[in-house]
């Protein structure tokens, strides 16, 4: 029998939704949806024929574990759609985000499947309420994404800052959002100046080519493709994920850029290096 709880949390990706089911009383249902928003077409997406594209678009150019897109990713998606659809129109749900382009489409996204549902919606940006609940100190990690949010420390955030819920003229403007963003053809995504700003593809590519230049100053030959990717998440301020960053690596190498070693079918079986060393 299906069970009501009292509060229901939408969350971008199933790590971060696994925090919350950890750091959340039984009480709370928490729907993570197994995605990222940041790359990737979102052209059309809440609609059948869009989610299509998408898929197409992420079995061609992103290399995943054990074909999770072809066998997992649809099934996945379509039951997190489900359970958002089949939310009592009677309880509050809490969508949580941060500063990063994922979640805040992914915000967008969710809120417009919810438009006509009537509940009480709240919003909690996990990167304000760090820095309004836990006083910043000399060097503090700043919170880019809800995955790297501790457990306990959302448990707090919730007690404590949910505020109050979206009006409706809010909830139109981010309405209003997603229908201009799901009008556009571009696989990469940025946030800056509390804006989703839609970019080239190529748009850190400069980023790994410097990254890759300061790890050649220690090693002059073949790097494992993984530790560049890892240089690059690990110091970018915007979360744009290892499948898409392991795409634009492949695609520096299909432009000559990058020499190779090994067969790329994951970032783990290949090395790199700048063909200038």
């Amino acid at each position: 029998m299906q069970r009501e709880y009292e509060t229901y949390h939408i969350v971008c990706g199933e790590s971060p939704a696994g925090s919350l089911k950890v750091g959340l009383s039984k009480e709370n249902k928490v729907i993570g949806y197994p995605d990222f928003f940041s790359n990737g077409p979102l052209w059309q997406l809440h609609e059948e024929q869009g989610r299509k594209k998408r898929l197409e678009w992420l079995i061609e150019q992103i290399n995943m574990y054990e074909d999770y897109l072809e066998k997992e990713y649809g099934r996945n998606t379509s039951r997190a759609l489900d359970e958002i659809k089949a939310i009592p129109s009677e309880k509050p749900i809490v969508i949580w985000t941060a500063e990063n382009a994922d979640e805040q489409a992914g915000l967008r996204y969710f809120l417009y499947l919810l438009r006509d549902k009537g509940n009480n919606v709240y919003v909690i940006n996990i990167s304000q309420s760090y820095k309004e609940l836990f006083p910043a100190k000399k060097h503090q990690y700043i919170i880019r994404h809800s995955g790297e949010a501790a457990p306990e420390k959302l448990k707090i955030i919730l007690d404590k800052n949910i505020g109050s819920p979206l009006s409706a003229e809010e909830g139109n403007s981010f309405v209003s959002d997603w229908l201009a963003l799901s009008k556009t053809k571009q696989v990469l995504r940025i946030w800056e100046d509390n804006e989703i700003h839609s970019v080239p593809e190529s748009y850190f590519d400069e980023y790994f080519i410097e990254s890759a230049k300061k790890l050649h100053k220690s090693n002059k030959g073949f790097i494992k493709s993984a530790r560049l990717i890892g240089e690059v998440i690990g110091h970018l301020d915007e979360p744009i994920g290892d499948g898409f960053a392991e795409y634009r690596v492949r695609s520096l190498i299909y432009n000559g850029i990058f020499a190779i070693k090994g067969i790329p079918k994951s970032m783990r079986h290949y090395s790199i290096k700048l063909k200038e060393f």
